[in-house]
C-alpha cells in the first residue's frame, strides 16, 4: 500500500470549522421537522384567518368640503393669505368635530323613521338593542392644501352600506346649515368685540402718552437729552478744575520743600561761618533767589538791584586811593543802607513764603469745592438715569399698546371687508363630494387577513423547527460535534436499511454496499489525518451508551485498515457482553482473557499463543475474541500480564483496534484508554445529549490519550446528502452514487487490483 494515507505530521494545522450554522444547515433543520412545523403552523394560521373573518362587517362612506378662501379683492400678501387659510382650517375643523354637530346629526336621524330604521336594522337583526347615538360614527380629516385650498373629508362607518352613506350625507348637510346660520351672527359679534378692544387700546395709548408728558413736566425736563449733555459738560469742566488744583498743590509742595532744604543749608552754614553778620545775611538772602517764585515776588527784583548797587559802591570805597576804612562816615552810611535793604529783602522773602502757603490752602479749598460740585452733578446724573429708565419702560409699554392697536385695527378692517364682500364670497366652504353608497365592507379586509395568515404560517413554519433545534440538545449534526463537543467529525455513517443486521460488520469486508464502503474509507483517511502516532498503534472504539454502533464501526474500520495494507487485529474488550465473534462464526472459548492467564504462567510463549488464538478472517485482518466474560476488567488491566500481551500484539500487528463497552455505563473504557494510543468516540444520531457526550470526551482526554474525533452513526437518509455535500465527509455515500453513474458498474466492468497481504 502506498504511503499517501500515512500519518500526517502532528504540526499540520487542522481544518478550521465555522462556529455558526449556515443557511444550508438551517434548511436541513427545517426539512427534518417540516411535518411537525406544518402540523403546528397550519392550525394557528387557519385559526387566525377564521377568527378575523368572523369580525363584524363595517361599511365606509365619505363626503367632503373644499375650502376656497376669498379672492384677491383683499389684496393680501402670501403670508397673510396663508395665515388666513390656517385660521379658517382650524375654525372648520373645530366645527366639524364639535358636540353640537354630533347632537344635531343624531337628532336628525332620530326624527326620521326611515333613517332610524336603516341605522338600527343590523343591530336588531343580531339581537343587539342599541340607541341611535351608538350607531353614529364618523371622523374628520384635512388633506394638505393644494393651491391654498384644503379639503375636509368626512369619513363615516356603519354596519350597513346605506347607514354609512346616510351618516356622511347628514353630517355634511347639517354642518353646512349650522355654519351658514351662525356666520353672520359670529361676524357681527367679532366686529363689535374688535371695536370695543380698539377703543380700549386707543384710550390706554392716550393715557400712557399723557402720563409721560406729565412726568416730564413735573421733573422740568422737556428734553432729557439736553439735560444729559449739559450734565456731561459740567462733569468735564469740574474734573479739569480738580486736576488743575491738584497740579498746583503739587507745584507749591515742591517749592516749599526747596525752601525747607535752603533753610536747613543756611542754618548749617551760619554755625560754621566766621564772616561778618552783613555778609551772612546777604548770603542767606541770595540762597532764596534760587526759587523763581521768590525771586520774582513783589519788590524783590528792585531790592536786589539796590543791594547790588550798594555792594558796588562799597567796593569802590574800599579800592579807592586811599581807600576808606570801616569807620569812615561813607562806609558807615553804606553799611546802614545795605542793612536796610537786607531787612527789606528778608521781609519780602518771608512774605513770598507765606504767600506760597496761602496759595496752597486756597488750592485745597478750591479742590474741595469742585469735588462737592462734582458730587452734585453725579447725583443729578443718577436722577436723570432713573427718569430716563422710567420713560423707556413707559415707551416700551406704549409701543406694545400701539402694536396691539394696529393689529386690532387691521383685523377689524378685514372683518369689515368680509362683511362688505358679495354674498357668494360669504361662505368659502363648498361641497366637493357627496356621500356615496359603498359596495363592499372595508373591515374585515379579507385580502389582508389572508396575507397575514400566510405570513403567520410561513413564520411559524420556519420558527418552530429552529426553536426546537435549539431546545433539542442531542447530538445530531456536525455542528453539534465540532462546536458543542469540540472535536472533529471523523465520519458520518448513513442509516443502514438494506443490509441485514448480522451482516453489517461485514459491509467493507464483503463489499455489501458501495456507498457505505466509501464512508468507511473516508473515515480511515480522516483518522490518518488526525493521528499523531506512528505504526504500530492501538485505537480504542467506545461510545456513551449501548446500541450506538461501536462494534459495527470497529469491525468495518478494521476491514478498511486491512484493505489499506495494514496488518490489523480486532480485539473484543467488551468483557461483560462480548459479541464480535458472532459475525464471523467463531467460538468464544479462547481469546484475550485466556492469553492473559497464559502470560502469568508462561510469558515466554505469549507470541505463539497469540498466533494460535487470533483468527484470520480476512487478508491482513485478525480477530481476538474476549475469551469469556468477567466483571473484573479494570483489575485485569492493572496486571502486568495485560501489558505483556499488549506489547506482544504491538510486535505482531500494525493496527490494534479495541472494541470496548460504553464509557457512560462502565469504567472499562477509561481504564483501557490509558493503555492505548488513540480513541475514537462513536455516537448515534439523536441518542445522547451534547453535554453528556462532551463530558465523556473530556474524561477520555484526562487519561492522556489522543482523541481522534467523533463518528456520527445512523444518520437519516434525508439528512445525509446535505451533510455530505456540505463538505464534511469527502467522497461519501451519496457522492459515491453520484459518480457511480459515470464510473461504476452501470457503464463497464470494475477494474480490480491485488491488495497487499
Amino acid at each position: 500500500m502506498d504511503d499517501e494515507f500515512d500519518n500526517l505530521d502532528s504540526n499540520t494545522p487542522s481544518r478550521k470549522v465555522s462556529k455558526t450554522k449556515g443557511i444550508g444547515e438551517f434548511l436541513l433543520v427545517i426539512r427534518d421537522r417540516w411535518l411537525l412545523a406544518v402540523a403546528l403552523a397550519l392550525p394557528f394560521s387557519l385559526g387566525y384567518v377564521y377568527v378575523k373573518f368572523q369580525d363584524t362587517e363595517f361599511f365606509q362612506s365619505s363626503a367632503s368640503f373644499r375650502l376656497i378662501p376669498p379672492p384677491a379683492v383683499l389684496n393680501l400678501q402670501k403670508v397673510d393669505r396663508d395665515t388666513q387659510v390656517q385660521g379658517l382650517v382650524a375654525k372648520h375643523t373645530e366645527g366639524l368635530n364639535s358636540q353640537e354637530l354630533r347632537a344635531s346629526v343624531i337628532q336628525k336621524i332620530s326624527d326620521n323613521p326611515e333613517s332610524k330604521s336603516i341605522m338600527l336594522a343590523p343591530y336588531l337583526r343580531d339581537g343587539m338593542p342599541v340607541g341611535i347615538s351608538a350607531t353614529v360614527s364618523y371622523s374628520i380629516s384635512v388633506t394638505p392644501p393644494s393651491d391654498g385650498r384644503p379639503r375636509f373629508i368626512i369619513s363615516s362607518t356603519s354596519r350597513s352600506p346605506k347607514g354609512a352613506m346616510l351618516i356622511a350625507d347628514i353630517v355634511q348637510s347639517e354642518y353646512e346649515k349650522i355654519h351658514k346660520s351662525r356666520k353672520s351672527q359670529q361676524v357681527e359679534s367679532v366686529r363689535n368685540l374688535l371695536e370695543n378692544l380698539l377703543k380700549q387700546s386707543m384710550l390706554k395709548e392716550q393715557s400712557l402718552g399723557d402720563e409721560m408728558a406729565t412726568y416730564k413736566k413735573e421733573k422740568n425736563l422737556p428734553f432729557i437729552e439736553d439735560e444729559k449733555k449739559n450734565s456731561s459738560v459740567r462733569k468735564g469742566q469740574y474734573s479739569s478744575e480738580i486736576t488743575n488744583s491738584k497740579l498746583g498743590q503739587i507745584k507749591i509742595d515742591s517749592l516749599l520743600r526747596q525752601v525747607l532744604q535752603i533753610q536747613a543749608r543756611i542754618g548749617t552754614r551760619a554755625n560754621s561761618s566766621k564772616s561778618s553778620d552783613i555778609d551772612n545775611d546777604i548770603a542767606v538772602i541770595k540762597d532764596f533767589f534760587e526759587i523763581d517764585a521768590i525771586e520774582s515776588f513783589g519788590n524783590v527784583p528792585a531790592l536786589r538791584k539796590t543791594l547790588y548797587d550798594l555792594e558796588k559802591t562799597r567796593q569802590r570805597y574800599e579800592e579807592g586811593n586811599p581807600g576808606y576804612l570801616e569807620r569812615h562816615p561813607k562806609m558807615l552810611e553804606n553799611a546802614r543802607s545795605v542793612q536796610e535793604v537786607k531787612n527789606s529783602l528778608i521781609a519780602e522773602v518771608t512774605a513770598s513764603i507765606e504767600d506760597l502757603k496761602d496759595k496752597r490752602i486756597q488750592l485745597i479749598a478750591q479742590e474741595r469745592e469742585f469735588q462737592q460740585a462734582m458730587g452734585k452733578v453725579q447725583q443729578q446724573s443718577m436722577q436723570l438715569s432713573e427718569i430716563e429708565e422710567w420713560l423707556v419702560n413707559k415707551g416700551r409699554e406704549l409701543a406694545v399698546v400701539r402694536t396691539s392697536t394696529d393689529q386690532i385695527q387691521r383685523r377689524l378692517n378685514e372683518v369689515r371687508i368680509e362683511q362688505a364682500l358679495p354674498s357668494e364670497q360669504e361662505e368659502p366652504l363648498h361641497k366637493e363630494q357627496f356621500a356615496y353608497l359603498p359596495g363592499a365592507p372595508f373591515t374585515p379586509n379579507k385580502a389582508n387577513i389572508r396575507n397575514t395568515g400566510l405570513y403567520i404560517f410561513f413564520g411559524l413554519f420556519v420558527l418552530i423547527p429552529v426553536c426546537l433545534e435549539f431546545v433539542d440538545n442531542r447530538v445530531k449534526s456536525p455542528f453539534d460535534v465540532e462546536v458543542f463537543i469540540g472535536k472533529d467529525l471523523i465520519a458520518g455513517i448513513p442509516k443502514i436499511s438494506d443490509v441485514e443486521e448480522i451482516q453489517r460488520p461485514l459491509i467493507v469486508g464483503n463489499d455489501l454496499d458501495d456507498g457505505l464502503t466509501e464512508s468507511f474509507r473516508s473515515m480511515y483517511s480522516k483518522i490518518q489525518m488526525n493521528s499523531v502516532t506512528d505504526y504500530p498503534k492501538s485505537i480504542l472504539i467506545t461510545s456513551a451508551i449501548p446500541s450506538e454502533g461501536k462494534s459495527l464501526i470497529s469491525a468495518n474500520l478494521a476491514y478498511s485498515c486491512a484493505n489499506h495494507g495494514r496488518k490489523t487485529i480486532l480485539i473484543d474488550f467488551d468483557l461483560r457482553r462480548p459479541g464480535l465473534h458472532k459475525f464471523c462464526d467463531l467460538e468464544n472459548k479462547q481469546g484475550l482473557v485466556t492469553l492473559i492467564n497464559e502470560a502469568s504462567s508462561s510469558p515466554d510463549t505469549i507470541d505463539s499463543s497469540i498466533k494460535s488464538t487470533a483468527h484470520e478472517i480476512h487478508p491482513n485482518l485478525y480477530i481476538l475474541p474476549s475469551g469469556g466474560k468477567t466483571r473484573a476488567a479494570t483489575e485485569m488491566l492493572e496486571q502486568k500480564e495485560f501489558d505483556i500481551v499488549l506489547a506482544a500484539l504491538r510486535r505482531e500487528f500494525d493496527v490494534i483496534i479495541v472494541d470496548s463497552p460504553p464509557i457512560g455505563l462502565f469504567p472499562d473504557s477509561l481504564a483501557i484508554a490509558r493503555k492505548v494510543d488513540e480513541v475514537l468516540f462513536v455516537t448515534r444520531y439523536g441518542k445522547v445529549s451534547r453535554k453528556v457526550a462532551k463530558n465523556l470526551v473530556e474524561n477520555l482526554e484526562e487519561t492522556g490519550v489522543n482523541v481522534l474525533g467523533v463518528v456520527l452513526n445512523d444518520l437519516p437518509q434525508k439528512k445525509t446528502p446535505g451533510y455530505y455535500y456540505s463538505g464534511y465527509y469527502g467522497y461519501g455515500y451519496f457522492r459515491y452514487k453520484y459518480y457511480n453513474k459515470y464510473y461504476g458498474k452501470d457503464t463497464g466492468e470494475e477494474v480490480s487490483f491485488k491488495k497487499k497481504s
